[in-house]
Order: structure tokens, then sequence, then C-alpha cells
């Protein structure tokens, strides 16, 4: 495995505008862009359980960190999600990887996900667009307004609120997605499963051939549950979607 770390993914980037690569030995791979979750408050790029073993499988992952409470206000986070994302399409190419990149994350890092998914704007304010990424992944996001975005707002963050900080809050007719997997867990944040079935169903009403799939996660909220055979349930869920994808799009 080859790795690269702490690359700024934009001119004058902090230290919270940097992103790790976590590369096969062999060129020509497709690349998994991945946000770590924390509520928006905590963790760091440097977790990389999911790293190894997706690289195993011939996956490049570039794991990216992001600005946070209490320096950050939203949108800023999902700002810098955006331009990781657009460093990714136009430079992974020299570290050996091709053109398909996957944008995914876990928690509030699937928020962001789910944001840039939804909400188009955010990718062309970087300078790419949707067209470019290949696929999203989303592992247990919140599809209403972020509770630490609203407690931000003053708002209760209890509430359900769906309005322009919500990805659900994008969706009509028209709008195009991008092959999406939605995960929660059988134990989730209180309101989680709920929030993700609502968006499939109301996606599907809307766009009835939009490629997006759903699925429940044993265990709790971001637990990282293992199989029989100690591999990493998303992992494999992640990989059995992306073969779809690309069977989708090679027939």
């Amino acid at each position: 495995m080859r790795t690269h770390f702490d690359l700024p993914y934009k001119e004058n980037a902090s230290e919270m505008q940097k992103l790790d690569l976590y590369l096969p030995d062999s060129d020509n791979f497709e690349t998994i862009l991945w946000f770590h979750g924390g509520g928006i408050e905590t963790g760091s790029r440097k977790d990389d359980a999911y790293a190894r073993p997706f690289v195993e499988r011939g996956y490049g992952f570039v794991s990216a960190e992001y600005r946070m409470y209490p320096e950050a206000r939203f949108p800023q986070f999902i700002e810098d999600a955006a331009e990781a994302a657009a460093w990714v399409v136009n430079h992974i190419g020299a570290y050996g990887g091709n053109e398909k990149v996957y944008v995914s994350g876990e928690s509030a890092g699937a928020y962001f996900t789910m944001l840039l998914c939804m909400d188009q704007h955010y990718l062309e304010k970087a300078g790419i667009h949707q067209e470019q990424i290949a696929a999203y992944i989303s592992d247990s996001a919140q599809q209403c307004a972020h509770y630490n975005v609203l407690r931000e707002a003053g708002e209760d963050p209890r509430l359900e609120r769906i309005d322009q900080r919500a990805p659900i809050y994008f969706i009509r007719e028209g709008l195009t997605i991008r092959p999406l997997l939605l995960m929660y867990y059988s134990d989730d944040i209180v309101c989680r499963p709920e929030e993700n079935r609502l968006l499939y169903t109301n996606i599907k009403k809307v766009m009835p051939e939009a490629f997006v799939d759903i699925t429940e996660l044993p265990g709790q909220h971001c637990s990282r549950p293992k199989d029989e055979k100690g591999s990493y349930v998303l992992v494999e869920r992640v990989c059995e979607f992306l073969k779809k994808v690309n069977c989708n799009q090679n027939p």
C-alpha cells in the first residue's frame, strides 16, 4: 500500500483542510473519498479503519478533513467537502487513479456526502460537475438538517427540520442523482433510519428510475460491525454496490 499524508486540497489550506491517500500498489484504481463522522465537532482524517480493507480490494481510499465547530459555521464544512472532492477529481490521476471517484462518509461525513449529492451548487462552486462523481455512499446520514447545524442557528437540536440545510429538501422532478447507496443501522440514532427510508421512498416516488439502494446494517450507529469472516460489513456492502454501479454503466 502506498500512502501520501497531509496533502492540502485548496490554496492557503489550514491543517483541517488536508487529506491522506491510501493507494494500491498498481495504477488505474477507482477512488473512494471518505469524510469522517463526529457531529461536526470531533473526529479526524487519521481514523483509517476502512483504508486498508478497501485498498486490499483494489480501491484508492482518500480520507479528508474539514473545518468543524466551534471554528466553522454552516456551510463552510460542506464547502470544504466540495473542495476535497474537486481535488480528488482533478489530481488523483497523478497518483495512478482513473476517472471513477466515489464520494462517501460516515454520520456527519455522510451528511456532507448527501448535501453534495442533492444540492449540486457546492460542487459547481468548487469547479467540478455532478457527472464527475461516479457514485455516492452514505453511512448513517442525517437527511434533515443536522442537529448541530440547528444548534448553531439557536434551534432545538432534537427537531426534524427540512429546509436548504437538509439533503431531502432538494428532491424534485428533473434532479440528476448519481448512483447512491444509503446505509443505516438496526440500532441507529433516533429518527436516523426513518429519515433514510423517507429519503429513499421520496426519491423513488418522484424519480422511479433513479439508481438508489438502501440497506440496514447490524449493530449500533456507526459501530463498524464485522461479519463471521472478520470483514467489515460496510466494506462488503459498498463493494457489492460498486460492482452493481460498474455493471450498470458498462453492460
